[in-house]
């Protein structure tokens, strides 16, 4: 199994949005997703809305038709699928 970690960025904050702003990803949207993988661990910024997941799937292929999914969706709903990697948080990747 291949283990991957994304991190979802509010978008939106810094064009002056209203109260609408997205804060990460519904939880529903990720099991909608998911596909052959699972989930193994899930913050949640808000209550049914996701900050980082851990996934695992079977396959190369598999996590990356999941990492452009999530991507595609993620930038629809106004939030940003950061692939997070070790070593680098979300304030590293937002100072550069």
């Amino acid at each position: 199994m291949i283990t991957i970690v994304f991190e979802f960025l509010d978008t939106t904050r810094e064009q002056g949005a209203s109260s609408a702003a997205a804060l990460g990803l519904p939880d529903c949207w990720m099991d909608a997703l998911i596909g052959d993988g699972y989930i193994e661990q899930r913050d949640y910024i808000a209550p049914g809305i996701l900050r980082r997941i851990v996934a695992r799937f079977p396959t190369q292929h598999h996590l990356d038709q999941f990492a452009i999914s999530v991507r595609q969706v993620s930038k629809l709903l106004g939030t940003y699928a950061f692939r997070a990697s070790n070593g680098i948080s979300i304030a590293d990747f937002l100072r550069n």
